[in-house]
């Protein structure tokens, strides 16, 4: 039975169709570990909803969670649809549910955090493109001996009228 199990669990055929079910149909789930009090996780002490619905500011904070050792978090997969014999059970169970698990989570994770990149990279552009002085013009040096001092001039209104790089030290030759 063993054997078979390992079998099964080395079928990407077999991995797919679990792995695609699961993300359509499974449950993220989380609880509070025991003798858990009030936090700021409390709302996923009792937590489930559907794997493909997760948002991924809840992903991140399920995974914060987790690590604080404040939560359990799994994918609860739809066993009866996938489970067919004692041997597939055994498979299921011991080898692909925990990797499906791990792989699922991880995807979600990674789209979380590109997506909290994306909504920070914008929040920071939004900041970054204002005037840096109001009314004022501004002129920006970023000093450098290897690479040279970059020069940028700003207008009153945030534009960039130009940049520029200089060389106001000799040349080191040690």
């Amino acid at each position: 039975m063993d054997i078979l199990a390992e079998g099964i669990s080395d079928d990407a055929k077999y991995r797919t169709y679990i792995r695609n079910i699961t993300m359509n149909k499974g449950l993220l789930q989380s609880t509070a570990k025991d003798g858990e009090k009030q936090s700021v996780y409390e709302t996923y002490y009792n937590y489930e909803e559907p794997v493909k619905k997760a948002a991924g500011h809840r992903i991140l904070a399920l995974n914060r969670g987790e690590d604080e050792k404040i939560l359990t978090v799994k994918v609860a997969a739809p066993t009866e649809q996938i489970v067919l014999k004692a041997v597939i059970q055994d498979s299921y169970s011991r080898l692909i549910a925990p990797s499906v698990d791990r792989e699922i989570r991880s995807e979600l994770t990674d789209k979380a955090q590109e997506g909290a990149i994306r909504v920070f990279g914008k929040n920071l552009e939004q900041l970054l493109m204002q005037p840096p002085i109001a009314g004022k013009v501004v002129l920006g040096w970023d000093p450098a001996f290897r690479t040279g001092c970059k020069l940028a001039v700003v207008d009153s209104t945030g534009k960039v009228l130009d940049t520029v790089v200089i060389f106001p030290t000799a040349p080191q030759n040690k």
